[in-house]
């Protein structure tokens, strides 16, 4: 129970980093999601949706950086939007393995 309420405080005091940094990394993901995909038109000629997938996972944490109702401080709650950037990535990642190994451009 000390070592919960540790961690509470110590990301009480920096979560001001952690959304800053959470931010521009969801930022950057979306970007690349949209220009290596959807300008290579590879998910539109070829009907490849992981990247559907990633994008909504990406939505879903911009909502949770946008709306949180005073829960910024909460660790909880960094970690439920932490899971679902963590699908996101996974999307992307099976994203340009896909791409890599069908060399669909």
């Amino acid at each position: 129970m000390k070592l919960i309420r540790s961690l509470n405080e110590k990301f009480e005091s920096q979560s001001a980093i952690y959304w800053g940094n959470m931010s521009r990394f969801t930022n950057l993901l979306t970007i690349l999601n949209l220009s290596l995909f959807f300008i290579s038109e590879l998910v539109i000629t070829h009907g490849y949706y992981y990247t559907y997938y990633s994008l909504l996972c990406l939505g879903i944490v911009h909502l949770g950086l946008l709306i949180p109702f005073g829960l910024f401080n909460r660790l909880w709650y960094y970690c439920i939007v932490m899971v679902f950037e963590a699908v996101a990535i996974h999307f992307f990642v099976i994203s340009v393995w896909y791409w890599i190994i069908t060399n669909k451009t």
